[in-house]
């Protein structure tokens, strides 16, 4: 990417996130997208498109300051965002708040779409080269069945997968 290039995007996220300052709202289901570290490209802006669309309470985003908000279509100015340094914080507000932290780890025993998932759930995404937060103790871990070789899927298809799933079980609700 160009510095020019950089600049402009690095302007039109400071723009969206003065009029999210004002304009964002939590949604109106009970889950919390947190995406730890991820690298600034795409897949951020992914998410928060999902995030919109599927109404999630709040997002937080851990240890990136730029990534490319086009890719977001303006989700980023109606989802309630927040931005924290390291996963510990995002953890603390998400204890405050009452919900159950949960990943996914495809090693894990539990089928995503055979579980209960919690009224108030929180689903950390780790950066995609340093795998699941192997270290960090009372996290539940969460699997998505799948029938290929290959052992992940893409965070932003994941984390779509898991909204999906989460909506199914508490939409009415």
């Amino acid at each position: 990417m160009s510095k020019k290039t950089r600049k402009f995007l690095e302007k039109k996220l400071e723009k969206e996130l003065e009029i999210a300052k004002e304009k964002a709202v939590h949604g109106q289901h009970k889950i919390i997208i947190v995406l730890d570290h991820l690298k600034g490209g795409f897949n951020i802006g992914k998410i928060l498109r999902s995030c919109e669309i599927y109404s999630i309470y709040e997002v937080h985003i851990v240890g990136t300051k730029f990534f490319d908000v086009t890719i977001a279509k303006g989700a980023l100015k109606r989802v309630k965002t927040f931005f924290f340094n390291e996963i510990e914080e995002s953890i603390e507000r998400i204890n405050e708040l009452g919900y159950t932290p949960l990943t996914l780890d495809s090693k894990a025993e539990t089928f995503l779409n055979k579980c209960d998932l919690p009224q108030k759930s929180a689903f950390i995404f780790g950066h995609e080269e340093f795998g699941p937060l192997k270290d960090m103790p009372g996290i539940k871990r969460l699997k998505i069945k799948q029938y290929g070789l290959t052992e992940s899927l893409n965070v932003s298809i994941a984390a779509s997968i898991v909204m999906y799933e989460y909506t199914n079980q508490h939409a009415s609700e």
